[in-house]
């Protein structure tokens, strides 16, 4: 009787070890991560793109969330502030000023 105890223990704990790992959360749940950028004239973005918007903190002020233009998810706006996202290269324009290339930092 402690031998069939003993067996079926083992074979619990043998089972037990080959389960699979639970699968990871889900992206919606993920939490995106937060680019820095340093604008040519100095600004400093910190940008999270999120597929449909994007939130953008300028100078470390308040996030602001710009929706985006299109289905190519490549311009974000809120009609003030725009982010243009092409091909890795990032570009932050306010209002009718021209748009100033921002790089990684």
């Amino acid at each position: 009787m402690n031998a069939s105890i003993a067996v079926a223990a083992a074979a619990t704990l043998i089972l037990a070890a080959c389960a699979s790992a639970p699968p990871p959360p889900a992206a919606s749940i993920m939490p995106s991560p937060t680019d820095k950028y340093l604008c040519e004239s100095g600004t400093k973005l910190s940008v999270r793109l999120l597929g449909e918007a994007a939130e953008v903190s300028v100078d470390g002020a308040e996030t602001v969330s710009l929706a985006a233009l299109g289905n190519d998810g490549t311009t974000f706006t809120n009609g003030r502030q725009t982010l243009f996202v092409k091909q890795g290269v990032v570009s932050w324009a306010v209002g009718r000023m021209a748009a100033e290339a921002c790089k990684p930092g």
